[in-house]
């Protein structure tokens, strides 16, 4: 259950959900469940929260098929006006194809130890919000009586079937509800909240023969195994948490809260072989795709020419955007021929067009799962969000590519997927493996302004931008999702940080739809009065500081500010590295009279370096900013953030010049 988000509250204003739900019941409520809300206290207990948890307790019971019913029982307590607005509406979601679910009791509690019954009949069932995968996801949107401070809201629902990404397909009506991977049972149970909670509770209860390997990460919760003639009986809980509070850049929240990855699957090669036998058959082709592969890799030599090629002609001409082909939608590739003739899919499909076309090729490939942005556990349980392509090598070592993720980029695997999990899906059986980690110089942008001012104080200049990795992908991607009458007005924005004032003369780019070099921007500008000037003496700050100090489009750090405490991590995706060159002109007659910034700043996770040097009226600036860890420890964070200010008091320091 999840109270009200702006989908909710929207439906009701506009009339598809009463304002008014039916009361279908009353009565007084249980001394237990009194002396339960009355122990979960007030606002003045939780502090700057809307709500608090009473109780959340959930409970598997799994079939041999594999089918499970999940039966999940909350009380939760508003503590505020606002927790009292935003728990207006309950919405539960489900997809049709593969599980239902049942609004089975709704009561409030009101505090004079009554309370009314909601009648779940008057949900509505609607289509639930969608953006690029429209697969016919649905939600039940169950309007409340009027909340106040002190209320309490149980709720009890059912739950049949799965929710999984990419799978198989399956014929009977019953059988839709058994999870793809037949016989076997797989979960991630976090026990940290946007709340905070008293109690939660998982229980999960298997057939006798069924094994559950499971582990704790993250934290403790509780534990317990019992047995009965015919089942085991897993429990898992934990007690009196804190919400979690969000924090700037943090990763998923199931790389730092508490939680519990179970699976009966024994090892990840037995589901890596599964994986391949489910999905192989999609991956057939047809003569027009073969004449298209044939004619990509016409007159290319190498193995990796071939690949890229392939690669991102998926990449670029495969759009993302997941439409409903009916029965089986949501857990199977589409045929590689379908992907081929709509020209879409979802990461599954765009994954498995490649997979056909390099096989087209010649080339061993398999499909691959993989999770984007958070950790995969070493329990082989479904950790995964995301489907890349593997080929394999002669060595017999694999090389990975992910179209989904290099549209507009020369890579033909994202420098921001570094570090990350995946399990391949072969006939032999694959372990879960990782992508190694990247260099910050694999991804650099190097900026080099050239400019001079005039006794006027005008400023004129010239900036060239060039970028490769995760950089490229950043300038390259910039002109691709705009029109080229936007490129000018991008331009002049990222500048501006130099000076609002700022006049783009001119700009010029390369094509980016070129992936032999690196992708590159030369823009010359002029800004009137930049320098302060007398008959005497000048006054400015260095453009090429002002901009990078501005400019978190290229390094993520700019910008950040301290924090008193920080309890997760910061994931910054890809590391990487600027260098900035600045040889700037004197009007005739001036020259240098302050000491010149500088900076030697090193830290674990990001190093900054500034150097300069004058010689009469010309200066040569150089200035290095590096990121080097993808995720940042909370420790270090503070270091990031003395990296910001350091930035930003270069940018503020005004040099001086006199004749």
């Amino acid at each position: 259950a999840g109270v009200s988000d702006a989908d909710a509250a929207g439906a009701i204003a506009c009339g598809q959900i009463s304002a008014h739900p039916r009361i279908c019941g009353s009565g007084r409520t249980s001394p237990e469940m009194l002396e339960m809300i009355a122990g979960a206290g007030d606002s003045g207990r939780w502090l700057d929260v809307g709500r608090v948890i009473v109780f959340d307790s959930t409970r598997v019971e799994m079939e041999d098929s594999g089918l499970n019913h999940r039966f999940h029982h909350t009380l939760h307590k508003i503590l505020t006006l606002e927790g009292a607005r935003d728990g207006a509406s309950l919405r539960f979601d489900y997809d049709p194809a593969t599980n239902m679910i049942e609004i089975r009791q709704v009561r409030i509690h009101r505090p004079d130890s009554t309370f009314v019954e909601i009648d779940p009949a008057g949900a509505i069932d609607a289509f639930a919000p969608a953006h690029s995968i429209y697969w016919g996801g649905r939600m039940k949107v169950l309007a409340l009586s009027r909340l106040e401070p002190g209320d309490a809201v149980e709720v009890l629902t059912y739950k049949k079937g799965f929710q999984i990404a990419y799978l198989m397909e399956v014929d009977e009506d019953e059988e839709r509800f058994i999870p793809p991977m037949r016989g076997h049972y797989y979960d991630s149970v976090l026990f940290g909240e946007g709340s905070p909670f008293l109690a939660k509770h998982y229980q999960l209860i298997v057939p006798r023969e069924k094994i559950v390997q499971y582990s704790v990460y993250n934290g403790e919760v509780y534990s317990a195994l019992a047995y009965t003639d015919s089942s085991s009986i897993y429990e898992w809980w934990a007690t009196d948490q804190e919400a979690v509070a969000h924090e700037p850049r943090e990763p998923a929240r199931s790389d730092f809260v508490p939680k519990v990855v179970m699976a009966t699957v024994p090892d990840w090669p037995e589901k890596s072989r599964w994986f391949f036998t489910v999905n192989d058959p999609v991956f057939a082709w047809n003569e027009e795709i073969q004449q298209k592969v044939d004619e990509l890799i016409r007159g290319l030599r190498t193995d990796d020419e071939k690949f890229a090629a392939l690669t991102h002609w998926v990449a670029d001409n495969i759009r993302y955007s997941g439409l409903n082909m009916g029965k089986g939608e949501g857990y199977t590739i589409h045929p590689s021929v379908m992907t081929w003739e709509e020209r879409c899919g979802v990461c599954k499909d765009i994954a498995g067009m490649l997979v056909t076309f390099v096989r087209a090729a010649g080339y061993t490939t398999y499909p691959a799962m993989t999770m984007a942005g958070a950790r995969v556990e070493a329990v082989p349980a479904d950790q995964f969000n995301h489907c890349v392509v593997a080929v394999k090598l002669d060595d017999g070592s694999y090389r990975m590519l992910d179209p989904t993720w290099v549209p507009q980029s020369r890579d033909v695997w994202s420098k921001a997927e570094g570090e990350q999990h995946y399990v391949i899906g072969s006939p032999e059986g694959e372990e879960l493996c990782a992508i190694r980690s990247f260099a910050a110089e694999e991804s650099p942008v190097r900026i080099t302004f050239r400019t001079k001012l005039d006794k006027a104080g005008t400023l004129e200049g010239e900036v060239e931008l060039v970028g490769d990795g995760y950089m490229d992908r950043r300038l390259r991607g910039a002109l691709a999702y705009r029109g080229r009458p936007q490129w000018d007005a991008y331009v002049a924005r990222m500048l501006s940080a130099i000076s609002p004032s700022i006049e783009l003369i001119e700009a010029e780019f390369d094509d980016f739809r070129n992936y032999d070099k690196p992708m590159r921007y030369v823009a010359r500008f002029r800004i009137g009065g930049y320098a302060a000037v007398t008959d005497s003496t000048i006054d400015f700050r260095i453009p090429s500081l002002r901009f990078l100090a501005d400019c978190q489009r290229f390094v993520r750090v700019v910008g950040l500010a301290p924090a008193e405490e920080r309890a997760h991590p910061a994931l910054f995706w890809a590391t990487c590295v600027a260098e900035v060159e600045e040889k700037l002109t004197l009007p005739r007659s001036y020259e240098f009279e302050t000491e010149l910034p500088e900076c030697d700043l090193k830290r674990d996770a990001a190093t900054l370096s500034a150097e300069s040097e004058a010689k009469g009226k010309k200066l040569q600036f150089h200035q290095r900013l590096s990121l080097e860890k993808r995720t940042v420890p909370a420790e270090e964070w503070n270091d990031l953030a003395e990296l910001a200010d350091s930035l930003n008091s270069l940018a503020a320091t005004r040099i001086h010049g006199k004749r």
